[in-house]
């Protein structure tokens, strides 16, 4: 019923206590596909010391990266929907049972994501994450910036091989791929917390900083492009800053202000979201993403 992607690369001190979440989930109908990108540490040899006929590892002969891999992956898969999942994180509640039952009993969602915690590089939990749930709040948001969380996310998997992940969005490919998501079906994340995602100084969004946030400045304009909504550089930085939740620390700088309420005011006036969204959605979407990035509204 289920495969499930785990890539990884030299995540040795990880990855073992990654499957074994997995292994202990009440739902057994699954594949395991451990996709090594290429690992220099023993992972090889922790993953192949774990016998269990669901596991199976294939490990690329050079580094290909975390696009090409996820792609063979779901290239391989043979499940009926596609569960993804990071080597360094913890699957945690009834994830995979909740996932499938949501997915079978409501075909017009495409993925189906969840709430989570985050954990130190010891695993000790320090926060944790509530993403929205509602289908056109999500669909909407993501257009500002990602509200899925990557290792939470179940998908239909004949979807999935047909839109495959875009190497043109590397370190957003998932944000880039959840948008087209959200054009052919429903998006979702459940409201329980499925899964502990392990933050540390060598996770793949630490270690590439600057070539994330320059794909997805790339991701915004093209988002952006596709609702006609047209944008100069200096609009496209200031919706980028909102994306990082950087723009609290611009609110203050009387201009800067007033740029992001005339661009506020610019994209919630656009024929394509009035024609996409109903003005209540609109509106309250708009108090809220204005609040988050710091400016005070009437409704205040």
């Amino acid at each position: 019923m289920i495969t499930i992607l785990l890539p990884t690369y030299n995540y040795a001190n990880y990855i073992e206590k990654c499957i074994q979440s997995i292994l202990e989930q009440t739902y057994k109908d699954y594949e395991l596909l451990v996709l090594d990108d290429g690992s220099i540490d023993n992972t090889t040899e922790i993953v192949e010391r774990i016998k269990d006929k669901r596991i199976h590892y294939l490990k690329n002969p050079a580094n290909l990266g975390i696009v090409e891999t996820l792609n063979l992956g779901i290239k391989l898969a043979k499940g009926k929907y596609i569960a993804r999942m990071d080597a360094d994180d913890i699957m945690v509640g009834n994830r995979l049972q909740m996932q499938v039952d949501f997915l079978d009993q409501n075909p017009q969602f495409g993925i189906v994501g969840s709430w989570y915690k985050i954990m130190d590089s010891n695993g000790r939990i320090i926060s944790e994450m509530k993403n929205y749930t509602d289908p056109d709040y999500l669909r909407l948001g993501l257009m500002f910036t990602n509200h899925f969380a990557h290792p939470t996310v179940m998908m239909r998997t004949k979807l999935v091989k047909k839109l495959l992940y875009d190497k043109n969005f590397l370190h957003c490919e998932d944000h880039e791929l959840w948008t087209r998501f959200s054009e052919i079906s429903k998006v979702t994340n459940l409201p329980f917390f499925f899964l502990n995602v392990r933050s540390h100084s060598q996770s793949t969004c630490n270690l590439n900083q600057k070539e994330l946030k320059t794909s997805v400045i790339k991701l915004l304009s093209k988002e952006l492009n596709k609702k006609g909504i047209c944008h100069t550089p200096k609009e496209l930085m200031l919706h980028a800053s909102i994306c990082f939740g950087s723009s609290k620390k611009l609110v203050g700088q009387k201009e800067v202000e007033n740029d992001l309420r005339q661009w506020f005011e610019k994209i919630f006036s656009s024929s394509y979201l009035k024609k996409n969204f109903s003005q209540y959605m609109l509106d309250t979407f708009k108090v809220n993403i204005m609040k988050n990035a710091g400016l005070e509204t009437e409704q205040e």
